[in-house]
């Protein structure tokens, strides 16, 4: 799933940057002649030989290592159980901490505005431990995950409709 991932992310960064190119007489020889505008201090770059293309390739390549990490899983309402996408967001983040092993980091559960105070707090733990069980038990030492429950205290967006309060019943990953 993680290689799919890059993969996915190299066709993108391939598409969004591809350029007009000029080759001269050898392979050698390449010089870029039109490009995107990268940003408003680099119009266009030009490329005079082949080590310079290979550097530019490294540093492309480095960057399609970089995978963004969602924060946040989703909870059906009166639930701790993880769905399909909670597990697929919580696996990409398995793959992240397995790559690092000094990030620790704090899951906080939430829930939304209905129940009791004291309900919510319970049910946010049950959310947060929801999130740490999947990551334990998919190769992150327990040692490097701490959990808090907020409750119903901290909402994220705020309003009345089904689909605002979904948003607030949620676990998030902090880096500490």
């Amino acid at each position: 799933m993680f290689k799919k991932l890059l993969s996915f992310v190299a066709i993108l960064l391939i598409i969004s940057c591809q350029s007009k190119t000029k080759i001269t007489d050898s392979n050698k020889d390449i010089k870029i002649t039109e490009q995107q505008i990268i940003d408003d201090k680099t119009p266009y770059q030009t490329i005079e030989n082949a080590d310079q293309a290979a550097d530019l390739n490294k540093a492309a390549d480095d960057k399609i290592q970089e995978v963004e990490v969602q924060d946040r899983v989703f909870f059906d309402y009166n639930s701790s159980s993880l769905n399909d996408e909670a597990k697929k967001i919580l696996s990409v983040q398995v793959e992240w901490l397995k790559s690092d092993s000094s990030v620790k980091i704090t899951i906080e559960g939430h829930c939304d505005e209905r129940g009791t105070r004291e309900y919510n707090i319970a049910l946010g733990e049950k959310r947060a431990n929801a999130a740490k069980n999947y990551l334990t038990s998919n190769g992150v030492e327990k040692s490097r995950i701490k959990t808090i429950s907020f409750g119903k205290e901290r909402p994220a967006f705020f309003g009345t409709s089904d689909e605002v309060i979904a948003k607030n019943r949620r676990a998030v990953t902090v880096v500490n």
